[in-house]
This record gives structure tokens, sequence and C-alpha cells, in this order.
């Protein structure tokens, strides 16, 4: 039978990867219909009529502009930025609002979170410095970030002690289940040790091309962000050769569900509450089959019904754009923690706003790792900060200030995840709440 010449099926057979090219064709639209709405903003537009006659040179400026208006947030203090949310959202729920802080809407869960979130490793960093933490929340962050890793507990156990103080009002509290992927790579590694050694070569081969096709740590898609980062992934890629070959067992099922019911059970105790408002897992997922395990859902709508949590999440590191992607096809998915920053631009923007128009809520972290490294040994490349100066060339700006900058000038981004250590970078870190800046072209 001959089969029908098309552009994407030629495209598909010389190696394109599926996903960028549905990236690539949804930004070719995207960009269409913008391109209707600079000419005529008032038509209502046809998603599948084609654009007016444009020149290049018209269609380069009206992409730039475009660009611009998109980058631009509506920010306002104490306000919302506005912009469309499915009909599910919940109603605004607002929680230690003060004059000088910024706040925005995260997705469908209604929270009306500061610009500038709490993250890190918390009070328990340096207990005699919990008043640091004390001074951010007074000036209007009510955003926690932790995890049952951070600090090996201690992270959770210094907000406890924040709770006990009378802070849980004020705070949207939130937290990771860090145990989600050591135990089921560990249950995995288990069904493993039971194959041959030809199979157990075949699925760690299978798992190293599926990386390599996705180009997952492909420079200038993968950027290390911490110490380790990048070799963990081949143990989640295997976890899902395997699971996906040989399935989980109701036993290894129970067991699992079993660890993590402990593991969310421990951060509720550390974190002195009944209920986190979001618990995010996996941390730092790795690949986007793990959001379609029907034990992943499985756990968020059980311990919804519990009432152990009020919204469910992820955080990401690696593949985001993939990742983001399938959570928003997924649709049940209300919030995701992903690095987003100067450098990784390119890839992420799209993404997040098709996540965003899916009615989840963005967070954004190591807005200001792209620009500032902790190793003196691995100093960050000359063209990251140039590009960041170019673009806000503010020189009253600390490099890692005006990297959260850029950050929230992305509308598609309630808020950043901020380290807090001392006074000085809470007063540093506050003032790009609220700004509104013209980003310049590179």
């Amino acid at each position: 039978m001959r089969q029908e010449f098309s552009f994407t099926n030629c495209l598909k057979k010389s190696g394109f990867d599926s996903l960028l090219l549905m990236q690539t064709f949804d930004f070719i639209r995207f960009i269409r219909i913008s391109a209707k709405l600079l000419i005529n903003p008032h038509k209502k537009v046809n998603e599948n009529s084609s654009p007016p006659s444009f020149s290049r040179r018209k269609f380069i400026k009206g992409s730039f502009a475009t660009a611009t208006v998109l980058s631009g947030a509506h920010l306002l203090r104490g306000k919302e930025s506005k912009r469309s949310i499915p009909s599910v959202e919940q109603p605004e729920e607002w929680r230690n609002r003060q004059p000088d802080m910024a706040y925005r809407r995260l997705g469908r869960t209604g929270f009306m979170v500061s610009e500038i979130a709490l993250g890190g490793s918390g009070p328990f960093n340096n207990p005699e410095d919990s008043w640091v933490f004390e001074e951010a929340i007074e000036r209007g962050v009510n955003y926690v970030d932790s995890a049952s890793r951070y600090r090996k507990g201690n992270s959770e156990l210094g907000w406890g002690e924040f709770v006990k103080k009378g802070y849980r009002d004020r705070l949207f509290i939130t937290t990771k289940l860090s145990d989600y992927y050591p135990v089921m790579i560990g249950f995995s590694k288990e069904i493993l040790k039971t194959l041959p050694s030809e199979k157990q070569q075949s699925l760690r081969k299978k798992a190293e091309e599926s990386m390599a096709r996705r180009g997952l740590l492909k420079p200038g898609y993968f950027f290390e962000l911490f110490g380790g980062h990048g070799k963990y992934e081949i143990d989640a890629y295997l976890c899902h050769q395997i699971i996906s070959e040989y399935g989980l067992s109701n036993k290894w099922k129970s067991l699992i569900e079993e660890k993590m019911d402990e593991s969310l059970h421990g951060s509720l105790k550390r974190l002195g509450v009944e209920t986190v408002d979001v618990l995010h897992f996996p941390h730092g997922c790795c690949t986007p089959e793990d959001l379609e395990l029907p034990l992943h859902r499985g756990l968020a709508e059980k311990y919804k019904k519990q009432g152990k949590i009020r919204f469910n999440g992820f955080s990401t590191h690696t593949d985001q754009p993939r990742i983001l992607d399938k959570a928003a096809e997924l649709g049940h998915i209300d919030v995701a923690v992903a690095a987003y920053n100067i450098a990784n631009q390119g890839s992420m923007e799209l993404p997040i706003y098709k996540a965003t128009q899916s009615g989840m809520g963005i967070m954004g972290m190591k807005g200001a790792k792209g620009v500032v490294s902790d190793d003196p040994k691995k100093p960050v490349p000359a063209w990251r900060i140039a590009k960041l100066n170019q673009t806000i060339p503010n020189p009253d700006l600390p490099t890692a200030v005006k990297g959260y900058l850029w950050v929230l000038q992305n509308p598609n981004v309630a808020g950043v995840l901020s380290e807090f250590s001392q006074k000085e970078m809470i007063l540093e870190n506050i003032r790009v709440v609220g700004k509104r800046v013209e980003l310049q072209k590179v």
C-alpha cells in the first residue's frame, strides 16, 4: 500500500525525537496565532487557517514582540497576576499577605504564593539563625519547600519548630517523598537479580539506548546543577525498563505503598502537621513514564482522600521539557517544581506555558544556580553571565538576585525558590518582587 507523503513522517523517519517534533509544531502554531493577533488583536483566530502574508522581517519582529509580552509579567503587589486557568481551579487562598510582597496564583490550587519562596535546607541548617526565616515571613514570604532528604530530615524538623511557634496558618508547607525513587529502584533491582545475566545486560542496554535516543545528557540540553547530577538517571531508566517488561506484582505494590506510607508519616511527624499543602514525588523525576504509573496516581489520590495532602506534584532537574509535557497531558498533577534559569530557557519556556495552560502551578528553582557556582573548581560559563547582564543590564543587582528577577519575568512561573541564610540575602532577594523589567535583546 502506498504511504501518503508528509513532512512529519519524513522527519520521524530521519530520527527526529517525537517530543521535540511535537514541541516544534506547537511553537510554529503559537507563532502563527501570535502573528495574527499582532496584526489584528480583535479578530477571532482560527488555529487551522493559514497565516496572512508576512515578511521575514515582520515575522522576526513580531516573534520578538510576542516573546516580550509573554516574558513580561503582570506583577502587582498584594494582587494576583491574571492569566487563563481551567475551570477546575480552586478559590483563591491567601496566607500571610503583606503589602510589600507580590503574590501569584499557583495554578489550580488557588494558593496565592509569594514570588520569593523559602527553599534550600531550611531553618535547621543553623538553628541559632532561625530569626532570619522569621524576618522573611514577616516580610510576606509564605511558601516553604522542604524534603525528607534535606539534612536527613532536619529541614522538616526545623519547619516543625516554626509550626510549634504558631506559623502554620501563615505558610503553605510543602515537602517531597525523597524515598520514592530509592524504594522503586531498590525493588526493581530485586527483580533484576532473579534474571539471567544476559537478560540483565539487555535491560541495561535498552535503558542506556533510551537515554541516548532522548539526548538526556546532551550538552546544551542537560545542565549539571549539583554534585552527582546525571549519574542517578541510569538507575531510574533501568527501573522503568524493568517495570515496563515485568510489571509490579501485587506483593511489590503493597510493599512499595507501605514504604511510602511510612515515609509520609515521618515527614508529617517531623513537620508537626496532619496535612501538607503539596506533596511532591518523585523527588527529582527523571522519566515521564514515572508519572504514568498507576501506583503514582493511586498514592496521590489515596493521600488526598486520607487528608494527609491537599495537592500533589513532583520536582525535576533532568529532561524537564519532556516530563512537564507528560504531566500536562495526564492532567491529574497539580504542581511542579522545575529548574529554570537563563541557561535552559530555550527548552523550558514552551513546556512551562503548556503546563500552566493545563492548570498546573509552576515553582521555579535553581534560578541563581545557572549563573552562580558554589564550587570554585566549577565556575559558571562566562556566556551565561554575559547573557544575563545583556538581558537585564542593571549593575546594581548582584548576579544571583538578577537570576531570580529574570525567572520572575515569566508570568507562567508562580514563584522562585530562594536560599535564605543571612538577613542581607533576604533584603537582596526581596528587592525583585513585583518588579517588571523590559528584557533586552541578546
